[in-house]
Parts: C-alpha cells; structure tokens; sequence
C-alpha cells in the first residue's frame, strides 16, 4: 500500500512546490538598461507591454525630451511605493526564457495597465483588449511618450508571437535574445 501512496505523494508534493515558484513578493527594483524589473533576484518582463527603452527619446513642442529615463523614474517611484505580487506565466515551449514575463500587481493594480494608461509603456503588436483601450485613452489624453501628439516607432513595440526570430525593441535585449535563440541551419 505504502509503494502505491509514496509516489502519489511525491507527485502533489512536485506540483505544490511548482505552484508555489510560480508567484514572487516582494520590493522589485528597475533595471532600466536592460528593460526589466528584478524581483528575488529574478528579472522579469511585464506581460503585454514593452516599458519605453530608457534610452529613447521623444519629441514634442520644445523638442527632444529623455521619455524613456522619464518612463523608468515613474516605475521606480511606483515600485518604491509597496511591495509587488507577481505571478509568473509559462511558457511550456520556451522553458529558458529570460526574462520571465509576469503580472504584477502593486496595491492591487495591474502594473502593466497602469504602465500603458501613463503612457509609459506601448501594447505588444498583439495587444490584450483591454492594454489597447487603455493605450488608446493615453493617447487621447496626451500621457507619457503621447504628449503633444508624438507617435513612437512602431519597432518600440515588443513582438510576442511564438517563433518570433528576433525583438525588434532595443539591441540590448536583441543581443540577449539571440544568445539564447538557437542558430538555425541553412540549407
């Protein structure tokens, strides 16, 4: 009876303990020039949304402005405000992802909602409904990188599409990607 019981046990024990990696609290920190949060020593790429690469600039009546230091000083000020939930969403195809993409909520608000309604950060080329309408409201209320009508470039925006061959975001996390993308073989 014991050897049936054993390894069922073992089983939930496995699933309990994956289950419980899956989610992460605590202080989160900005690391700006590669574009990701660290939470636990873990960098994490928030779900949906592409944060304003922090060496962007943007343009609006008096000129050139640095939106992009600009849209990682406000999440800094946010995440400095309380401790951040995050629960982490996998990627059965892609188990070496790193970053790891998550939901993250700080006060019960959805930081990625939040990012995109500042008009700190753009919707993925595959935007949630709801990230797009609230992109769509920054925009009209000239928010974040929107003011006075600037449109950013459309390679900004992150591309999650599976089998993607390369980001389109910045060359850092470009490099980064391709380190861990495996070269394929040409004929």
């Amino acid at each position: 009876m014991l050897k049936f019981y054993l390894p069922l046990f073992g089983f939930f024990l496995f699933i309990a303990i994956q289950s419980a990696a899956a989610e992460l609290s605590g202080n989160a920190e900005t690391i700006p020039e590669r574009g990701f949060i660290e939470l636990q020593g873990k960098e994490l790429s928030l779900h949906g949304i592409q944060i304003i690469a922090h060496n962007a600039t943007c343009k609006d009546s008096n000129g050139q402005w640095s939106c992009g230091k600009s849209a990682w000083e406000a999440l800094k000020i946010k995440l400095d405000s309380g401790p951040v939930h995050c629960t982490l969403i996998s990627d059965l195809q892609n188990t070496e992802r790193n970053p790891e993409q998550a939901n993250c909520l700080l006060k019960k608000e959805n930081l990625s909602i939040w990012l995109v309604s500042q008009g700190w950060a753009l919707t993925s080329k595959e935007p949630e409904e709801l990230l797009s309408s609230q992109e769509n409201l920054a925009r009209e209320n000239n928010e974040g990188i929107w003011r006075d009508g600037f449109i950013p470039p459309d390679l900004w925006r992150t591309s999650f599409k599976k089998k993607s061959k390369h980001c389109n975001v910045c060359s850092v996390r470009r490099q980064s990607f391709l380190r861990k993308t495996p070269k394929q073989k040409t004929p």
